[in-house]
């Protein structure tokens, strides 16, 4: 546990000052183009991907399959990634860039270029949490950061840093989470099953409205923010949407950690980690929430510079939110392994409903704070239903879910134990 968060905690610092690199270089307006562009191409990605990691999650309770999924995992995302590559580029071209407040379509194209790369690592990295190599999938992205940071600060250095040249160096470090996967052999099945692939999408596209809604409630706002205000707000909102996205740092490794666990274990089992890390999860989550709240001002004003000002507020509005998902991520996973897709799909369909029409109503009025408040307050509309829908298929109450002073206790002394010198190694909390 300690080496996870030792990895995921560098990626964060790292992540932090390639960020800030960018920011300072590209300044609000260009920050926003850049990143317009690079949220086209994710939203390719993850609707593209056809929740490809959902249906593989669903399917490695049989144990009969696991090799072939992880032998089909990459020539699968790499067709299904070009393919959606294409489609992305194209609706750009036919809506139109300036649409979207860019100054050209070949941004799009340049950005595209990541989205076969992007699924197939996004397969390989569930497949590697599967197998329970959780730091495996936490050297890929420890890899990326490092060799995107390096990048970017020796574009910096010569003053070559601009939209285009970020973005190349965005797609090329993306092929860095696929070259390590394959590296420690994690798609390495020996076997290639196109019948398996079939009912993998088929599997995935039963889920998949339900994490393209989560994605589009995460992701719709960026759009609706530069339709309404332009480039530079999208700039100091990402800017804004990235810092509080660091908050779930602690709570994602819990899950990560867990994952395997959850879809191994009978159900009954399953339940009964679900509650009992949840409860840490929670803990996690409003330390990590408070921590960002408290830095916030000092941060962006040191690291990113006066021009980006107006994220503060934004930080804190976000930070509920964000906080109220990372809290009930392990919930969420465990309505997946049920293979009843309206428990993944219904509550995401309606918080994505009430985050567009809060962003309507408020962008115009308010703009980037108005945009900020509407998506936390579907954040946390998405958190209850699940953790609701969690507490009726289980028969367990929704307080189980909520840490006691004992909890308290046992994650202050398992951070204790994290400290070098007192003990060579960490677990997390018994559960």
């Amino acid at each position: 546990m300690l080496s996870i968060l030792g990895s995921r905690a560098a990626c964060l610092v790292l992540s932090v000052l390639t960020s800030a690199v960018i920011a300072r270089s590209l300044e609000p307006e260009g920050r926003g183009i850049y990143y317009m562009a690079v949220t086209v191409a994710t939203t390719a990605t993850m609707l593209g991907h056809l929740s490809g990691e959902q249906a593989q999650s669903a399917l490695w309770t049989d144990a009969g399959r696991r090799e072939e999924l992880a032998g089909n995992c990459v020539p699968l995302a790499l067709v299904l990634g070009t393919l959606s590559g294409l489609a992305g580029t194209a609706l750009v071209t036919v809506i139109g860039p300036e649409t979207l407040d860019l100054p050209g379509g070949y941004l799009v194209m340049v950005s595209c270029l990541s989205v076969p790369l992007g699924i197939a690592s996004n397969y390989a990295s569930n497949i590697a949490l599967l197998q329970g190599r959780v730091q495996v999938a936490n050297w890929s992205m420890l890899t990326a950061a490092i060799g995107q940071c390096a990048a970017v600060a020796v574009l910096a250095a010569g003053e070559r840093l601009n939209v285009v040249t970020g973005l190349l160096v965005w797609v090329a470090t993306g092929a860095a989470p696929l070259v390590v996967f394959t590296a420690f052999g994690v798609t390495a099945g020996r076997r290639r099953d196109l019948e398996l692939a079939r009912t993998t999408v088929v599997t995935g596209a039963r889920y998949h409205l339900g994490p393209a809604s989560v994605f589009l409630l995460m992701n719709a706002d960026i759009y609706l923010l530069s339709a309404f205000a332009g480039a530079r707000e999208v700039g100091i909102y990402s800017l804004a949407v990235g810092l509080a996205g660091y908050s779930r740092l602690l709570a994602d490794v819990v899950s990560q950690v867990m994952l395997k666990r959850q879809f191994t274990a009978s159900d009954t089992e399953s339940a009964d980690v679900t509650v009992r890390i949840t409860r840490y999860a929670v803990l996690l989550a409003l330390a990590s929430a408070l921590v960002l709240t408290l830095s916030a001002p000092v941060l962006v004003s040191v690291v990113y510079g006066a021009a980006y000002a107006d994220a503060v507020p934004l930080v804190m509005l976000l930070a509920p939110g964000v906080m109220a998902l990372g809290a009930t991520r392990l919930p969420s996973a465990y309505l997946l392994r049920l293979r009843r897709a309206k428990l993944v799909v219904v509550p995401s369909v309606i918080a994505l409903v009430v985050n567009i029409v809060l962003n309507l109503l408020l962008i115009p009025v308010w703009g980037a704070v108005g945009c900020a408040l509407a998506s936390s307050l579907a954040y946390v509309l998405l958190a209850a239903f699940q953790t609701r829908l969690f507490t009726r298929v289980t028969g367990i109450r929704a307080r189980n879910l909520l840490p006691v002073t004992a909890d308290l206790l046992t994650l202050i002394a398992t951070a204790r134990r994290c400290v070098p010198g007192k003990h060579a190694a960490a677990s997390l909390p018994p559960g």
